[in-house]
């Protein structure tokens, strides 16, 4: 069989009677048999004919995938004519563009899209024909009105099909694939990657796409398999067909199975810690054994593996680097992958993982019949019977990407010692420091989405105006809203800012990102997935000269009506008065990011305006409240009323009314429980002794009783433990404390905070309720111990104080007592694993706590400035702990 609709054929007499497409559609399943594709084609053929069209004239389809753009592909085949295939996403002017380029002398379309291609061919010189792609009613093809013949026999060099690839608005690049093109690849492909007849196939991938042509047309057909197409594309139907319709194998770009393995992970984090700790260690085990041929995960994961449907047996991706850590993830699940690496060029795929290979890092070893070398500045050459004829009409381009019969790809990577290519990045993406030294985008991006609250990031590297090289490595950050607003977090900046500042840890320096910005709107991207980085960075640059360029953003005619309400000037008035010197003010800013409000000054923020205008805004509106016109808007006063009251300081109202001491989650703290609290003393010291080098100054400064704050820098999970081991019996007994919710899910962590004194509360999704636990204990005579950074130092100095514990010290009239922490960040730093060494016997670390003198804090002083007092002292402390502890043991 020397051409493609020999194959089609030979499959319509072998198996004629069995379904080749089925479409999805929202009330029912439109069914076509290998017949029914055969007559399809043939009427098409007729329609060409009539046109006058013979082999080698080029025809398109701007269609949607069904059975009826598969009928016009063949029979333009039949003919031995070239197919077009136009993406669906083309403006009227792309269209027009590839059109003519092309020299397409028919174009078939759907109902859809005809007034778009109306439009297109309106501009073109000559006249193009519009023919319907489905030319009968759906689900009762026609016989052709006559027999067709092909015009002559089509040599298997004939070309086939012209995919274009870019340029497609100014530089048109149409990929010229012959017969012999893909009857190789659909050869090489059979090699590696058992399909058969039963086999059903989903196909989601766009038509117009080399991928999908192959996985979605090319080698169902050849063999008689099924394939269905979905009516609409929504993950909705998606999960539908994969539940309904018997899917066998799905080909999909890399996005697909990252939102599977994102489900995955959240259902496991909102579980308890025994059942995230199970989950972890059956992933790992599911994996070794994977390594040496069992896989228990369709057992083990048996809920995983039903979203995908019971006869699910590969996966199959590519168009886009796919993240290895998440491949990994899948592989352990039970999934099998296969990674296939291509371009529209070669036919689709070049290379591939074979089923039973683990190697989910790499793309696998060129199929049969191709070969794959590294040139030597490392991109990516490749060379066989898959590569394209050529560019149409384009023999400049052709020979830029040809090299004594090697296609240059463009793409760089690398051949492991068992002869599998991992992919580096692309050459003209390829980020170039002053240093001189080359980042790969793809390989930073893929470290910093281990973060499950970074959804989507863009690497790209930022000039300085005088420099023609990139100095600095900048990132666009799309957050993982859904994710923040499922656990109540609105403080999205300061959650990516720790995420991004822990993982640059696990990256060599020039690697790590020094700069970003945040994003709500999804990155722009190919049909196949593939970020524009060139978009991305374009918009990006416009951003920072418009925010240069601009003192005050624009406010547009409907905005100046809204700013013209009376009851948005004077709250606006309030906001304004709240705002750092320099912040550009607008309807539409985010609070966080754009005017700089951190959690506690939105809270005081809205707690003056519910005040002025008199109005209650409930916790779950509080939440979804990000921009100014959201806030305004949140505070509106009904019945009219206008004129807003006055307002006493927030911190003082908020802290007004406390709870009760029968309050279910405080009143533990009033329980007296001598035993434990004796217990958990002597275990404290247990520790102390374990570690044998902690060394405590100050602690005859501490208060001989009342309430009082214990304030230390924050270096490590084991602070507390610390602090607590050195602490004299009196000031242990009176300790309290308020941690993470997210540490005590669990009936026996629970348990264990209950009897340790500690409150657990959520500071990422509402500061109110920490505060007044606080302010619970306080008011009752017992000692608080808050950490003011709020988070754990990343290279173990000092960080900013937020201005928690000087507003509690205020209002309670308490003293602060000052703590410096220092030798235990060593210990344990932030994302990186324990460090043994530290406590070994022979080891001469020590750790040091140093305590203050008590600092109290009046009216007089802002919250803010009490903040930066108290963190000078302690970093003051924190330097002169971390000069002595470097002195040699006596």
């Amino acid at each position: 069989m020397s051409n493609l609709w020999d194959v089609f054929e030979g499959t319509v007499e072998r198996v004629g009677g069995r379904i080749a497409v089925e479409i999805q559609r929202r009330e029912r399943v439109d069914r076509f048999t290998y017949r029914d594709l055969h007559t399809l084609a043939l009427r098409q053929a007729a329609v060409l004919s009539a046109h006058g069209i013979s082999a080698g004239d080029r025809c398109a389809i701007l269609a949607d995938n069904d059975a009826y753009w598969c009928g016009a592909y063949l029979g333009i085949l039949a003919l031995g004519a070239i197919a077009v295939p136009l993406d669906t996403n083309y403006s009227a002017t792309q269209v027009a563009t590839i059109l003519s380029d092309s020299g397409a002398r028919v174009l078939f379309v759907n109902d859809r899209l005809a007034p778009l291609a109306t439009e297109a061919v309106a501009t073109l010189a000559s006249p193009v024909p519009l023919e319907p792609v489905a030319p009968v009613a759906p689900g009762a093809p026609e016989a052709p009105e006559a027999p067709v013949a092909r015009v002559s026999p089509v040599a298997p060099e004939a070309p086939a099909v012209i995919l274009y690839t870019s340029g497609t608005t100014s530089d048109p690049k149409g990929v010229v694939l012959t017969h012999a093109n893909l009857l190789a690849e659909r050869d090489a492909a059979f090699a590696v990657v058992d399909v058969t007849e039963v086999d059903t196939i989903l196909g989601v991938l766009p038509l117009f796409h080399s991928l999908a042509q192959l996985a979605n047309l090319l080698l169902p057909f050849a063999v008689g398999a099924r394939v269905v197409y979905l009516e609409t594309v929504n993950s909705t139907e998606l999960m539908r067909a994969l539940s309904d319709r018997g899917i066998s194998i799905f080909a999909c770009v890399p996005q697909f199975f990252y939102l599977i393995h994102q489900r995955v992970t959240q259902q496991v984090e909102k579980s308890g810690i025994a059942a995230r700790v199970m989950f972890t260690v059956l992933r790992e085990t599911s994996f070794a054994l994977r390594r040496v041929g069992i896989n228990i995960g369709p057992i083990v994961f048996a809920r995983v593996h039903r979203a995908l449907g019971p006869r699910m047996r590969l996966l199959v991706t590519g168009g886009s680097k796919f993240d290895p850590a998440i491949g990994r993830d899948l592989y352990a699940l039970g999934f099998t992958i296969l990674q296939a690496y291509g371009l529209t060029e070669t036919s689709a795929a070049a290379s591939i993982n074979t089923p039973d290979e683990a190697h989910i890092d790499t793309v696998g070893r060129p199929l049969p019949g191709v070969e794959i070398r590294i040139m030597q500045d490392g991109e990516i050459a490749i060379r066989g019977p898959i590569v394209m004829q050529g560019y149409y009409n384009r023999p400049d381009a052709t020979a830029a990407v040809m090299q004594d019969g090697w296609f240059l790809t463009g793409d760089l990577g690398r051949f492991d010692a068992e002869g599998r290519i991992t992919i580096t990045g692309r050459k003209k993406e390829m980020i170039v420091l002053a240093s001189g030294k080359n980042i790969y985008p793809e390989e930073v991006e893929a470290h910093y989405r281990q973060s499950a609250y970074i959804k989507e990031i863009c690497v790209m590297g930022l000039a300085d105006a005088e420099r023609p090289v990139s100095e600095r490595l900048h990132a666009v950050v799309i957050p993982n809203l859904e994710l923040m607003r499922d656990r109540k977090m609105v403080n999205a900046g300061d959650i990516l800012r720790f995420e991004i500042e822990g993982l640059a840890v696990g990256l060599p320096a020039h690697k790590r990102v020094l700069g970003y910005d945040i994003w709500f709107d999804p990155l722009p991207r190919t049909t196949t997935g593939k970020v524009k980085r060139h978009e991305v960075e374009r918009r990006l640059r416009e951003q920072l000269r418009v925010a240069s360029a601009i003192v005050a953003a624009p406010v547009s005619g409907i905005d100046q009506e809204w700013l013209g309400d009376a009851h948005v000037e004077l709250a606006v008035g309030i906001i304004r008065g709240r705002l750092r010197g320099g912040a550009r003010w607008r309807p539409d800013a985010n609070l966080e990011l754009d005017l700089g409000f951190d959690s506690m000054e939105r809270v005081e923020l809205l707690t003056e305006l519910q005040q002025r205008f008199q109005v209650r805004v409930p916790d779950a509106d509080a939440h979804e409240i990000f921009t100014v016109r959201q806030l305004v808007e949140a505070v509106r006063p009904g019945h009219g009323r206008l004129a807003p009251a006055e307002a006493e300081e927030s911190w003082a109202v908020l802290l007004r009314d406390l709870p009760p001491a029968s309050d279910p989650v405080l009143s533990g703290l009033l329980e007296e429980r001598p035993v434990m609290i004796t217990l958990l003393f002597v275990v404290s010291r247990v520790l102390r002794l374990c570690l044998g080098r902690v060394r405590a100054t100050g602690l005859d400064a501490l208060p001989k009783d009342g309430a009082y704050i214990i304030s230390p820098n924050h270096q490590t999970y084991l602070d507390p433990f610390f602090v607590c081991s050195v602490l004299p019996y009196r000031a242990f007994r009176n300790l309290f404390f308020v941690g993470a919710v997210e540490y005590f899910e669990t009936p026996i962590t629970r348990w264990a905070a209950r009897k340790a004194n500690c409150v657990p509360v959520d500071p990422d999704s509402n500061l109110v309720p920490a505060m007044k636990a606080g302010a619970f204990g306080l008011s009752r005579g017992k000692a608080l111990i808050l950490f003011p950074e709020g988070e754990r130092s990343i290279d173990g100095t000092v960080k900013t104080f937020k201005k928690g514990a000087p507003i509690l010290a205020r209002h309670l009239g308490v003293p602060i007592v000052p703590v410096a922490i220092t030798g235990v960040y060593e210990l344990w730093p932030r994302n990186r694993a324990f460090n043994w060494s530290v406590v070994w016997p022979w080891s001469r670390h020590r750790f040091t706590i140093a305590f203050g003198e008590p600092m109290r804090f009046g009216d007089g002083e802002s919250a803010g400035d009490a903040a930066q007092r108290l963190q000078g002292v302690v970093s003051a402390m924190w330097s002169a702990s971390s000069t002595s502890s470097s002195l040699p043991l006596r």
